[in-house]
């Protein structure tokens, strides 16, 4: 991770590269803030190289100043348009043209406000994205990624920005940096090293003995004594035993309870219901909802916040074997109604409900849950946005409103009554699979069920945001994060009251 410094704070030497991010038609330099000779300077530098701002555009010469060797033009499109996908896309190549280029120590001016946000939210969320655009994942590679050749990334400071103005920007930027690549860093494990057992040793290590807060795992013995027959129905068919997660920050006297459910199913291979064998690798992904709340609680205990915080995380694996669950079997939920299983492949929304069942022993004013649930929220919505329900309308609008600022975007589905006519069962309370028709608000339906009484809900279907399964939007190929951002700025909303 390249680290973030003021402009000119760490750079003694000439730093390798200047790079000015600017849109078509309008003036970049004017934006930032450089002396009115440095200006100069660079505008003769601009008039000899000519760029033209065109999205995709990259255009390198010698820098007119002393800071750097050299200066390099980066084009995002029309400002009109631009989106945090285009300026993703656009601090991608710088980070990419400085790897190729082996520069080391770069600067970054960044002006273009991100179309619909305020000057403050812009250049909050321009920054957030500077810090995460290196991000890779190499772990299990033997030879390291070129991205981390890039020691420092300098940001050259808005016209009229003052130092307090950018180090408090920059400094809750490196605290949203770290929870998004954690949450990424957890997503693209394989199935064979972030086992449930391992996600809750993570899960303690980085809560529980780096960030005090109060950790505690259920393992078999305590999910039966919770009755929790979804996440030890999922889980019987791996030789890999269940955890529930249970994080907490316990603040004295707190205003608010909240409540955060992630689906944890390390690998799910469908159980009896298969998945086909082709992609089925992308399946290690199905933990992306937990890898949200972990980084979530992560950063909640640096905050400081006066809620009481609560973060559950029901971890299984999904495979067939002779002991797994079969479909038709019926089993017995937390909160005691009985769940035909009629496809042993939607088997996120079984954890989810004990999960949630257990939320209410918190007395949560509002649970959020996030899970990559169903395909068909990915047919409906594509990779551009999660999907969103729940049952209270305020609470949705706030997120999706944050949504769109964090460009972390949610899309609102009902959750009619009529809905659960599709899950209703001749021989049980209810089926964990519905009809083809309506696949995401069957699910929040089938979740709906097990929420604890005058709590206010959300459920967010992440299928089709959670990773990419090839480069895209400026996003990296595996996990993207999504969510955390999102979560982060609910938060911080509910701090400002």
């Amino acid at each position: 991770m390249a680290d973030l410094y003021q402009y000119r704070e760490q750079s003694e030497e000439p730093l390798d590269c200047l790079y000015i991010l600017h849109c078509s038609g309008e003036n970049s330099l004017a934006g930032l803030e450089f002396s009115a000779k440095e200006k100069r300077q660079l505008r003769q530098k601009m008039k000899a190289l000519s760029p033209k701002g065109n999205e995709g555009e990259i255009i390198s010469g010698e820098c007119p100043l002393e800071i750097a060797h050299r200066i390099t033009f980066v084009g995002l499109g029309e400002e009109k348009r631009l989106t945090h996908a285009k300026l993703r896309e656009g601090l991608r190549r710088v980070i990419k043209q400085a790897a190729k280029n082996r520069e080391y120590q770069i600067a970054l001016g960044l002006a273009p406000r991100v179309h619909g946000l305020s000057e403050a939210e812009s250049r909050l969320f321009a920054l957030l994205e500077a810090a995460i655009a290196d991000y890779t994942f190499d772990h299990f590679k033997s030879k390291k990624n070129e991205f981390d050749k890039i020691d420092g990334l300098h940001i050259v400071p808005l016209a009229g920005e003052t130092e307090e103005e950018l180090e408090h920007r920059l400094e809750q930027v490196r605290l949203y940096a770290n929870a998004v690549r954690l949450a990424r860093d957890l997503g693209n494990r394989p199935g064979n090293d972030l086992t449930p057992e391992a996600f809750a040793s993570t899960a303690r290590e980085l809560c529980e003995e780096e960030a005090g807060l109060r950790v505690t795992i259920l393992g078999p013995k305590e999910l039966t004594k919770e009755k929790m027959g979804g996440i030890l129905g999922v889980s019987q068919g791996s030789v890999q035993e269940p955890r529930m997660i249970v994080i907490e920050h316990r603040p004295k006297k707190p205003k608010k309870s909240l409540v955060f459910v992630g689906k944890g199913v390390t690998f799910d291979a469908g159980g009896i219901s298969l998945k086909p064998a082709r992609d089925m690798g992308w399946m290690k992904y199905d933990m992306c909802g937990a890898a949200i709340v972990l980084a979530v609680m992560c950063t909640v205990a640096q905050l400081e916040l006066p809620f009481k915080v609560v973060g559950l995380i029901p971890a299984v694996e999904n495979l067939p074997s002779g002991t797994a669950l079969k479909p038709g079997d019926i089993i017995t939920m937390a909160n005691g109604k009985t769940v035909e299983v009629d496809n042993t492949d939607a088997e996120g929304r079984l954890i989810l409900a004990d999960a949630l069942t257990y939320a209410g022993k918190f007395n949560p004013d509002v649970v959020i849950d996030f899970a990559t649930l169903t395909g068909a929220c990915v047919v409906a919505l594509g990779h551009e946005a999660a999907g969103i329900m729940g049952n209270d309308t305020a609470l949705l609008n706030t997120l999706a409103k944050l949504g769109e600022t964090a460009g972390e975007r949610v899309w609102p589905f009902p959750l009619y009554e009529e809905y659960f006519s599709s899950i209703k069962s001749d021989w049980a309370d209810m089926k964990n699979a519905g009809s083809r028709w309506g696949g995401p608000v069957t699910a929040g339906t089938f979740l709906k069920q097990f929420i604890p009484e005058k709590v206010s809900w959300a459920h967010l279907d992440i299928a089709g945001v959670a990773y990419a399964e090839h480069p895209h939007s400026g996003l990296p190929i595996g996990a993207t994060g999504f969510g955390v951002v999102l979560t982060l700025s609910y938060l911080n909303q509910l701090m400002k009251g």
